[in-house]
């Protein structure tokens, strides 16, 4: 029989778009493992929560949401060494999902049941973003405007519904901000830029052949000239090619030095596919820190 596992879960009451799979992969890992459940409801509570479990004795700590609530996990765990040094498991119950995607687990309750007693861990990096941390990706500009414009209410209940809808509002009334990007000291201007550590953008949509979250290394797209037509090529790439890398009107960069700043406006900006607010400037870095991530 293989060792008992003692397992806590942190459940965003918020994001439950698939409470069947949830309850599947509980159900399993409390047959042979001790499963401990605790919900929040705000991010004051779940702040609480986290400050509780540093100084709580468990084995693997699972996060369930979307990638919003692991982002979320992943800046409040770093703050305690007792939690960092944690195997980090996942339950995608978000809209996106993009780390289940990237980290292959497949949304059946058995699939996601082996990841969490797998004895595999790999190494999920961190990107810093001013003080926040993020694994996936930081966008300032067209897509931000779509995030921004989704309540979590009606996102709760319309799911990527809601993002189509959305998209195709701000594509027929684009509106392009002015940013100004630093990368290495030389300096562009832009109308959208995306820099990722992942893959996948958007659900199960390639931007990258070069990028993934389980290597340190992120890449930025500076997107100058954002036009209609622009946008409708771009999307083209991704489907049938997978890939953004060598597009006209497209700056890629592997730059170590990143900095976003705002021409005029303060600039709209997402982590991980949430929403960080307006802010003036973006120091973008690479750090040395990472989670232990339960995989396969």
């Amino acid at each position: 029989m293989s060792e008992r596992i003692k397992f806590c879960t942190v459940i965003n009451s918020n994001a439950l778009k698939n409470q069947k799979l949830l309850d599947e992969t509980i159900n399993l890992l409390r047959k042979d493992h001790d499963v401990e459940v605790i919900k929040s409801t705000s991010i004051e509570e779940a702040k609480e929560i986290f400050k509780k479990l540093s100084i709580k004795s468990f084995d693997r700590l699972i996060i369930t949401g979307g990638d919003g609530s692991f982002n979320f996990a992943v800046n409040e765990v770093i703050k305690y060494p007792s939690l960092s040094t944690k195997e980090m498991g996942y339950i995608p119950l978000g809209t996106a999902n993009i780390l289940q995607i990237e980290a292959n687990i497949k949304k059946k309750a058995k699939d996601v049941y082996e990841t969490l007693i797998s004895k595999n861990t790999k190494k999920i990096y961190l990107a810093k973003a001013n003080n926040n941390y993020f694994f996936l990706m930081l966008g300032v500009g067209f897509d931000v405007t779509i995030v921004a414009s989704i309540h979590s209410g009606i996102k709760k209940y319309l799911g990527k519904l809601i993002f189509i809808i959305k998209s195709l509002q701000h594509f027929l009334f684009l509106k392009n901000e002015k940013i100004k990007v630093s990368l290495d000291n030389k300096t562009y201007e832009a109308n959208w830029v995306l820099i990722t550590n992942a893959r996948y953008y958007a659900g199960q949509y390639s931007i990258s052949k070069k990028t993934n979250i389980f290597e340190n290394g992120l890449i930025t797209y500076v997107f100058q000239n954002l036009t209609r037509m622009n946008l409708m090529y771009y999307v083209m790439l991704v489907l049938f090619k997978g890939d953004l890398a060598g597009t006209k009107n497209i700056i890629t960069s592997q730059a170590q030095k990143i900095k976003v700043t705002k021409t005029t406006e303060p600039l709209n900006t997402q982590l991980d596919g949430e929403y960080f607010g307006l802010q003036d400037e973006i120091q973008i870095e690479e750090t040395d820190k990472y989670i232990n991530f339960l995989s396969k």
